[in-house]
């Protein structure tokens, strides 16, 4: 199973690097308000924007499981309801 793993990873790769070589030409110029950004080529923005996206859902997944364990935590300390008076 590894090596079929390794070769996906290859694979993956290799048509990460053909995208890059294909888009390598300056897109149109970035612009915000008017104002120029400047220009990258295509490649630089899909894989920044896949970038962002990653790290935007990993965050948002540390936040959710700390709350989580929060949330349990306190569950856990709260002391039980008081007993019934025993006759």
């Amino acid at each position: 199973m590894t090596k079929f793993k390794a070769l996906l990873f290859l694979l993956l790769g290799a048509l990460l690097v053909d995208f890059a070589l294909e888009n390598a030409l300056s897109s149109p110029a970035l612009k915000l308000v008017r104002f120029e950004l400047g220009k990258l080529p295509i490649f630089l923005l899909v894989y920044g924007s896949l970038g962002f996206g990653f790290l935007g859902g990993w965050l948002a997944h540390v936040l959710r499981v700390k709350k989580k364990k929060r949330a349990a935590a306190s569950i856990q300390e709260k002391p039980e309801s008081p007993e019934a008076p025993q006759e």
